[in-house]
């Protein structure tokens, strides 16, 4: 079994998170500029992880030699922690609106 790094990159990700959220409060960057960069993350991170997970679902299917895809399993959780973790910022960042979709009118 493959150890998975964790910890280890959700206190990454949230230090760089939290030092750019400082940048943004003493106005080194802009808002605008700190969401672009977290969305850039997310969509990338979804990318590898999306295109990573349909090759190794065909992989499988396949019947593939395990040996061939094990390695790419890694990379997909990795990514997919990541994503995971930064996809939890945006979902707060639109949290008033998925509220209103849900509002009884």
């Amino acid at each position: 079994m493959t150890n998975y790094n964790f910890f280890l990159i959700s206190v990454i990700v949230l230090f760089f998170y939290f030092l750019s959220f400082f940048l943004v409060k003493s106005q080194k960057i802009t808002q605008i500029q700190h969401r672009r960069f977290w969305n850039i993350i997310l969509l990338t991170t979804f990318l590898v992880s999306c295109f990573l997970g349909l090759f190794l679902a065909f992989s499988v299917d396949q019947q593939l030699s395990l040996k061939f895809y094990l390695p790419l399993i890694w990379y997909h959780v990795e990514f997919g922690i990541v994503m995971a973790i930064v996809a939890i910022f945006h979902t707060f960042w639109h949290l008033p609106y998925f509220k209103s979709i849900f509002q009884k009118k």
